[in-house]
């Protein structure tokens, strides 16, 4: 999603609903009330005349109150008119008029006004959408992202968007507080319009946690990665070759940092799996091939078992001959695996690496 959708987004989430304040409630005409005439005395014969709807009184603050051209003057008038006459007729179109001054300050984009008022007017509808997503788009617009927290929770627990949790979670990460941003990006995550920038923004995670080799959070990140990439469509503008790199190489990095995340907890089993379902994705990958080793050689040790341990060395031997940054710890790890068996000595280590060179697919000695 643009930048530009997100300093626009209130506008699309309130059409209809802050643009709404200019409708009346149902059964209500939006034609101002004609001033009735000053009833006269009724002779004495004559049946009591019907009770006024409203007074004189009351029609001449309403005039003043709704033509008032200075916008503060209006909300001062129409505020005033709400307090002195709480059960007038003729507050429906108080209500008509007020909503409409709040539009026109989200119009004008007069935050600063805005807010306040809306504000103010909560106090005659505390439930009502419009009045708090007024609030709510005025606190972000003058930068009161504590205020906008708690008012753009109000707009999304009455009327839930993706967009609308995009920007809490903004907020939050704003004021410092991680354990709410990350909550509110999983709301915001539930829109599939919004998978690329999960699938991205778990990605950068995931390396950050990889940089403070974090691998315990690394995993748990790599999890969320591959559960982003089953809704992750190719964004427009990549080509389908480089969007396929993009995704193996991803899934490759996901997988390998689980892998190492159960060799550290001495899950030894899953760590093999795990490294081996990295192989299946990019068979020269030479860490793989080291924690594979590792893993076998912590097995074999457990139970003995001196096949597994010749199966070790060969591991250890592929990721040398792949001559990566795990070739010189594969190395060193090879040679105190198998000098003990053969009085510690490297005789006959060239038919594991010959074995090894062999399963790889590549040319021994090379």
């Amino acid at each position: 999603m643009s930048l530009s959708h997100h300093k626009n987004f209130f506008l699309g989430l309130l059409v209809g609903l802050l643009i709404a304040p200019a409708t009346l409630e149902p059964g209500f005409s939006q034609t101002p009330p004609q001033t009735q005439p000053k009833p006269k005395p009724a002779p004495a014969q004559q049946p009591a005349q019907p009770e006024e709807e409203y007074t004189e009184e009351e029609y001449d603050a309403y005039e003043k109150a709704t033509k008032e051209p200075d916008p503060d003057k209006r909300q001062a008038a129409l505020i005033a008119f709400m307090e002195k006459y709480p059960k007038s007729k003729l507050q429906q179109y108080i209500v008509h008029s007020y909503r409409s001054l709040l539009a026109e300050y989200l119009k004008n984009k007069n935050h600063a006004k805005l807010l306040p008022a809306a504000e103010q007017w909560l106090k005659y509808e505390p439930n009502d959408l419009a009045t708090i997503a007024y609030i709510a788009d005025a606190a972000r617009g003058l930068g009161e992202d504590k205020k906008f927290i708690e008012y753009g929770q109000k707009v999304y627990a009455l009327k839930p968007s993706a967009d609308m949790a995009y920007e809490i979670a903004q907020s939050y990460k704003k004021v410092g507080d991680q354990a709410k941003y990350d909550e509110w990006n999983e709301k915001t995550f539930s829109d599939p319009k919004y998978a690329m920038g999960e699938f991205k923004q778990r990605v950068d995670k995931m390396e950050g946690f990889v940089k403070e080799k974090n691998f315990a959070k690394a995993a748990e990140s790599a999890h969320l990665v591959l559960k982003s990439l089953e809704t992750t469509k190719k964004p427009d503008g990549v080509s389908e070759a480089d969007w396929r790199k993009t995704v193996t190489s991803v899934k490759r990095s996901c997988y390998y940092f689980i892998g190492v995340n159960y060799y550290d907890q001495d899950k030894y089993t899953e760590a093999l799996k795990s490294m081996e379902q990295v192989l299946t994705i990019d068979n020269k990958f030479d860490w793989p091939y080291y924690y594979i080793g590792l893993s076998q050689e912590k097995i074999a040790y457990s139970k003995s078992d001196y096949d597994l341990m010749e199966t070790a060395i060969i591991s250890f031997a592929k990721a040398v001959l792949l001559k990566g940054e795990a070739a010189s710890e594969a190395k060193e790890r090879l040679e105190r695996l198998y000098k003990p068996a053969h009085n510690n000595t490297l005789v006959g280590v060239e038919r594991r690496y010959a074995k090894a060179a062999q399963e790889l697919g590549v040319k021994y000695p090379n």
